[in-house]
């Protein structure tokens, strides 16, 4: 394989396993569709990341925040088509592909999910979404 089509290959190769860039400053981008419990997010879709309040982020390291980030791409396109779909409807997909990436997944992490869906569905019904 010549070095521009190696090149190439491992481009294509990566890009194949990534899923997100980052975009602008503290926000990111889908590279592709991303489909998950039913949920279609189209490619180029810009959102935040893993939103957590300071006073808990001690709770979390860095890489439950790191494993978040699919969870909360889904999640945060459900905020914004809210009429499509219902707020515990959002915050449960989100809880659910949390804990599929490893959130609480040892005996004493275990309550840390919850600690999540008790924040985002506080925040989302102060915001008005019922």
């Amino acid at each position: 394989m010549a070095g521009a089509d190696a090149l190439a290959f491992f481009v294509r190769y990566c890009m194949e396993k990534l899923l997100f860039a980052v975009y602008g400053r503290k926000k990111y981008m889908t590279l592709d569709k991303l489909s998950r419990c039913g949920v279609e997010v189209p490619a180029g879709f810009v959102f935040d990341g893993v939103s957590v309040p300071w006073f808990v982020m001690w709770l979390f390291t860095h890489n439950e925040l790191k494993e978040g980030i699919e969870a909360a791409c889904v999640h945060d396109f459900m905020c914004e088509h809210k009429a499509q779909f219902r707020r515990r409807e959002a915050t449960s997909i989100l809880l659910k592909l949390w804990k599929n990436a490893g959130l609480g997944e040892r005996w004493y992490t275990s309550w840390k999910p919850w600690v999540v869906y008790a924040f985002v569905e506080l925040y989302q019904i102060l915001k008005g979404w019922k």
